[in-house]
């Protein structure tokens, strides 16, 4: 209603004598007037509550003018702050997605996903979907120029995390503490170093499992000897040929006991695990204690003594007379399913346009920032008492290599996004020595060679090109 439309029908409210005074109708003007405004006031306030009708910003207004715009101080209640370079129409669409994921719920896979693409201004509502146990998002995500590309994140629930622990300088029966963190047995990599002099048939004791490591072989000062599960064994890098024996000491009769030599895989086997194929005891959750020593001839043939396919002989040779156990530096490595801990995978090529504009201080925010960003969304989500990684993978281009097989035909199929060539040209070595290149191009013959196939001879009919 207009002010003179206001005004005309409080005067028609008085008695006709009084409608014709002119002070009475320049009043009720007035008071119209100010009532359209005060309506006005109230259809602006009524419309700045609402996040669709709130007067917003400009893109390239200032982070200060925005947050003092209707809009900004709406987004605020909410926490969420406008950015360089973000219209109001996104800072809308921002506002109603955090509403939304409050309303379904924080601390899920997609909701976490939901706080992620807000981050990178992707276009709302992203795409989620799962593969196994890992969820996917897949985001529209703008580039600096205006256009859009497509973006992948994914989260994963209690991912791989690899541990150690390392031990300098020990000596034979010293307690070593290893602790598996994880929701299961982990496999361990032990590594054991000779610091200090030779260490003949060196012996790992894991006591929650009663087993004991044994490699029947030398390992030389300064060298490093790993073993690893169900794997031969190696000594600086280099696989060794001598074994490695996994046994449980307990003993159904004397060690000085001259019965039957036979230890394993017989009536009277005096041990309860005696193995050859390298297999590691695991680590349990929680502690695990070690202990190292080296075996004594005695200790050494009561444990082969009538084993067969181990040389005894040889491997006596190999432990000095009355020296102690020399020291070692020792080294667990294993991987341990973490608990209470989720992974954001992102690619390291991409940061949205407003953290790649220089900021108050003049700095480009950059990576750094698009992290701390994402730290920040995380820890808004995540569950109290729920920890959080990042980890920033490069993609790379699909490529398959597929091979098939029929009677008469082998084919071999590939699809590579880059087509690799030799550009290198011959370098002279010497000023008497030319190089030249002999391999020409190849044409598109098929090759042939001689042989039986499947019975049937090479280089017959059924096989020339």
């Amino acid at each position: 209603m207009r002010p003179e439309q206001r005004a005309r029908r409080m005067v028609g409210y008085l008695p006709p004598v009084l409608q014709t005074g002119r002070q009475l109708n320049l009043f009720f003007e007035t008071l119209g007037q100010e009532l359209g405004q005060m309506e006005l006031w109230l259809t602006r306030l009524m419309r700045s509550r609402w996040y669709t009708l709130a007067r917003g910003f400009r893109p390239d207004d200032s982070l200060s003018v925005k947050a003092a715009s209707e809009l900004g101080r709406l987004g605020a209640l909410y926490g969420l702050v406008p950015r360089r370079g973000e219209s109001d129409t996104y800072f809308r669409q921002r506002i109603a997605a955090l509403v939304e994921l409050h309303r379904t719920g924080l601390s899920t896979a997609p909701s976490l996903l939901g706080l992620v693409s807000l981050v990178y201004m992707a276009q709302q509502p992203p795409e989620l979907s799962w593969e196994g146990e890992i969820a996917i998002g897949t985001f529209q995500v703008p580039e600096a120029d205006g256009s859009t590309r497509e973006m992948r994140v994914t989260l994963a629930d209690k991912p791989l995390t690899p541990a150690s622990t390392r031990f300098l300088g020990i000596g034979a029966g010293q307690q070593l503490l290893t602790t598996n963190n994880g929701l299961e047995e982990a496999i361990p990599e032990i590594c054991l170093k000779a610091a200090e002099a030779d260490i003949p048939i060196p012996l790992l004791h894991h006591e929650e499992s009663g087993l004991d490591v044994i490699f029947l072989g030398l390992v030389p000062k300064g060298q490093t000897l790993t073993l690893r599960d169900k794997y031969v064994p190696l000594l600086d890098g280099r696989p060794v040929k001598e074994p490695v024996i996994v046994a449980h000491p307990t003993r159904f009769s004397g060690r000085e006991d001259q019965g039957p030599r036979a230890r394993f895989n017989a009536p009277d086997s005096r041990f309860a695990v005696f193995k050859q194929d390298n297999e590691l005891p695991p680590l349990v959750p929680g502690r695990n204690h070690w202990s190292y020593e080296t075996l004594t001839r005695a200790k050494l043939t009561s444990y082969l003594r009538g084993t067969p396919g181990l040389e005894l002989d040889k491997a006596l040779a190999l432990i000095p007379e009355g020296k102690p156990s020399p020291r070692a530096d020792l080294q667990f490595n294993w991987i341990e399913l973490a608990p209470a801990t989720f992974t954001l995978s992102i690619p390291v090529d991409y940061v949205p346009p407003h953290l790649q504009v220089p900021g108050e201080d003049g700095t480009v925010p950059g990576l750094p920032g698009l992290v701390r960003e994402l730290a920040a969304a995380l820890t808004y989500g995540r569950a109290a008492g729920v920890r959080w990684r990042i980890e920033l993978i490069l993609p790379m281009p699909a490529e398959e290599v597929s091979l098939g097989e029929s009677p008469a035909l082998m084919e071999l199929a590939t699809s590579f996004t880059e087509e690799a060539r030799a550009t290198d040209s011959p370098i002279a070595v010497a000023p008497n020595l030319i190089l030249t290149e002999q391999v020409g191009e190849l044409d598109d013959s098929r090759l042939t060679w001689s042989g039986f196939f499947d019975h049937t001879r090479f280089n017959t009919s059924r096989f020339k090109p």
